[in-house]
């Protein structure tokens, strides 16, 4: 069974947990708690029909350090996400096995066989030299695993798929915070997709504004599968000024990875029995199923809504974003409640 359920479900767990809406702290997302800050749109922008000669894949090719060529805006990297795997002939994919599970699902559908590996390059690395799968999948940084596979696998990764006519499509939506090991740089490149986002790193998961950045073929091939002006023209002329305020994204940088270090270390010292890593954008702690899930629902009912994934190799996974600043001390001390509760619950 695929858990394809989401984060941010917040008027869902007020409802079944009978706690106001508004007392609620969302931790479900991984979304950065610092958005870009939106200027006052002209009153033009909404009347606007969106064009494609706006500047957009400019910003993106500069931001990402890639070719114009190679992006395509899509309203949000979901939409890729799903279309993508029927542009291909049916094959094996190569999915990892605690990943965001849309993923596996979109290649299902599409009449390909998936081949789950363990999420670190070692095990895709066998798969592919091998020969056992046809496309992989990477997410990077993995989400729920906090996972990251280096510049220099993934390229080993590229080649041997790319020898073969397949593809390897990298998941990007967390790497902008630590764009270091990111294959953008690369594309466009034969067999390689890369997707990207401006919801979760710049804080504006509500432009649904996300990019494919594809070879020619696949790009048009993608694009041909858009319906007319499916990226509004706000997110457009929202996500150009974005994705060109290097500015802002430097200190976006800076205090994600510091507020990210500091959460993860408190986490740690709260519960050190649980394996917890962490991006910029969350934590993840593995545990015993049973405490996993008495944890989250001692959270929810004092209005934390965190991520509860299923066991895997008998442990399950509770994944954090990160608290936004003014809650901080309020969410440790919630954090601090909720383990007190879970335990005399046991």
């Amino acid at each position: 069974m695929l858990d394809l359920k989401h984060g941010g479900a917040v008027a869902a767990a007020a409802r079944h947990y009978g706690l106001p809406a508004g007392d609620w702290l969302d931790l479900s997302t991984g979304i950065s708690p610092w958005s870009w800050p939106v200027p006052e749109l002209p009153a033009a922008v909404w009347r606007a029909l969106p064009e494609g000669d706006d500047g957009l894949e400019q910003a993106a090719a500069d931001c990402y350090g890639c070719a114009v060529a190679a992006v395509l805006p899509v309203p949000g990297s979901q939409y890729a996400l799903q279309r993508l795997p029927a542009l291909l002939p049916p094959g094996r994919v190569a999915v990892p096995r605690r990943g965001y599970a849309e993923h596996r699902a979109a290649w299902q559908a599409a009449g390909h066989a998936p081949v789950p590996y363990a999420g670190h390059a070692a095990s895709l690395r066998t798969l592919v030299d091998n020969g056992a799968v046809d496309h992989a999948v990477v997410i990077n940084p993995n989400n729920p695993t906090a996972e990251t596979m280096a510049r220099e696998a993934l390229l080993a990764v590229l080649d041997g798929l790319a020898a073969r006519g397949g593809l390897l499509l990298v998941d990007e939506a967390f790497a902008d915070a630590s764009p270091g090991d990111s294959l953008a740089s690369q594309c466009p490149r034969p067999g390689l997709v890369v997707l990207r986002s401006l919801g979760k790193f710049f804080g504006l998961a509500g432009l649904r504004l996300g990019f494919a950045l594809a070879p020619p073929e696949l790009r048009d091939a993608l694009a041909r599968e858009l319906p007319p002006w499916a990226v509004a023209h706000p997110a457009r002329w929202v996500g150009r000024r974005a994705l060109a305020d290097t500015t802002w994204q430097v200190e976006q940088r800076r205090r994600l990875q510091q507020a990210a270090a500091d959460w993860l270390a408190f986490l740690r010292q709260a519960l050190p029995a649980w394996d917890w890593r962490g991006t910029a954008l969350f934590a993840s702690g593995s545990g015993p199923a049973a405490e996993c899930a008495a944890v989250y629902e001692a959270l929810a009912r004092r209005a934390v809504l965190a991520r509860l994934f299923s066991a895997h190799d008998g442990a399950a996974m509770l994944r954090l974003g990160l608290p936004p600043p003014q809650y901080g001390a309020r969410a440790q001390q919630l954090f601090r409640d909720a383990l007190e509760a879970a335990r005399c619950a046991a």
